[in-house]
């Protein structure tokens, strides 16, 4: 089994991310463990007639999760004997095909593409009515060739700003039709008449257009977890994994994941409208399906707070965006899985109980503070390192168990700031 860890392709230049980003290394390390022992990664050549250097994954496996498993998390993982990425692109396949000869396993970029693009996100929120009917009229999708005219855009959109309700405060982000982490966004408050919109247009026009929306005050990020079976299958539904709270700095950028497990392995966000979300993503799900969509994926949520002139009030936003490949919510299930035989007894996880955890990053140099400050404020927390350190400029993954989970969320947001 091979894998492409081309984590961040979103934003063009397939392996820029993780030759450059140590955190992107620290979380391909990460997703390798939900394979067996035979998995290897696979990294393009320096020369384009050079051969694909091949390294096992084996050597990175934490010992904190018990000996090396010889299956994967799930059986789908690994019933393909292509290459698997982490997201299949159009410049993948045509790399991959030159050098291995093999296709990548799942559906083609191009399908994936039309999927993971944000407007199928908001075309499948309104046709399935996930979005409130003040925020809906207020988000636009722009085409590339719309940003390629900025004296016009601009215009249009400060007219649209204008007539937006007091409650968004006018605030608004532009952010690219196809990206992560909060990486290529643009905001700004009352107008768009700004240098940093103008000079952000080209760079979204050639990421294929943008996404015009309110800047939202957020209470809490949230995702599940889905895997879509191939036409081929023996399944026919989409099957939720699991649904998670997102750790993410005020910007966006990804620090981890809250939930609970019980002791069955179901792994749930604990919001007060989970059940809901999961059935809303589920149906997202299926209609990707229905467009040729299969495998992985994963929806990306919110509440935020919502006014009107009686009063202010938490709504959902139940799909944010639709993400056509592995996910750090699937790597995050699947660890907790790996370590739940470790410490199921020790957490005295019966049937119908739930017991919390918290899957982060340390910041990087600090990662053993970071465990330390937050273990402080559980009673009797389990910790598990998931890795080695990986030096001052890595960023250090653990996972912390706790039968409380309102002092593990409260630790990590007066540690890391989110």
């Amino acid at each position: 089994m091979e894998l492409l860890p081309n984590l961040g392709a979103e934003e063009g230049d397939d392996w820029r991310a993780f030759e450059r980003e140590p955190h992107v290394q620290v979380a391909a390390q990460l997703w390798s463990h939900l394979f067996s022992r035979s998995v290897r990664f696979r990294f393009p050549a320096p020369a384009p007639k050079d051969p694909w250097r091949s390294e096992p994954c084996e050597d990175r496996w934490p010992p904190a999760l018990g000996p090396l498993p010889d299956e994967p998390v799930f059986p789908w993982l690994e019933a393909s004997e292509d290459p698997t990425a982490w997201l299949n692109t159009s410049s993948l396949e045509h790399a991959a095909f030159e050098a291995l000869g093999r296709h990548l396993s799942g559906p083609p970029a191009e399908c994936i593409a039309a999927v993971h693009d944000k407007a199928f996100a908001i075309d499948s929120a309104r046709e399935l009515g996930l979005v409130s009917r003040q925020l809906e009229p207020l988000i636009h999708v722009l085409d590339a060739e719309s940003l390629r005219s900025p004296d016009t855009l601009i215009r249009h959109l400060d007219a649209l700003l204008n007539d937006w309700p007091d409650w968004t405060g006018k605030r608004f982000t532009l952010k690219p039709r196809l990206g992560s982490s909060g990486r290529g966004r643009v905001a700004g408050r009352d107008t768009t008449e700004t240098e940093a919109v103008r000079g952000a247009l080209p760079r979204l026009a050639d990421r294929g257009g943008a996404i015009f929306e309110p800047w939202l005050e957020r209470l809490s990020d949230l995702s599940v977890v889905l895997h879509v079976p191939s036409p081929n299958s023996s399944g026919t539904l989409p099957t939720v994994l699991g649904s998670l709270e997102m750790l993410v700095t005020p910007s966006g950028v990804f620090r981890g994941h809250f939930g609970e497990v019980d002791s069955r392995g179901r792994i749930f966000s604990g919001h007060r409208d989970d059940e809901s979300l999961r059935a809303d993503a589920a149906a997202v799900a299926q209609r990707a399906s229905d467009r040729g969509f299969c495998g992985p994926c994963g929806i990306d949520a919110f509440a935020y707070l919502e006014s009107d002139r009686e009063a202010d009030r938490e709504a959902l936003r139940g799909l944010v965006e639709f993400n056509a490949r592995t996910t750090m919510g699937l790597v995050t299930i699947g660890l907790v899985r790996r370590a739940l035989p470790r410490v199921r007894d020790a957490l005295e996880l019966t049937p119908g109980a739930r017991r919390s955890f918290l899957m982060g990053f340390g910041r990087p140099g600090r990662g053993h503070a970071d465990r330390v400050g937050i273990e402080a404020s559980c009673t009797e927390p389990i910790y598990i390192d998931l890795g080695a350190p990986a030096g001052e400029s890595g960023s250090h993954p653990f996972l912390i168990f706790a039968r409380d989970g309102e002092p593990l969320r409260q630790a990590h947001r007066a540690v890391l700031g989110c």
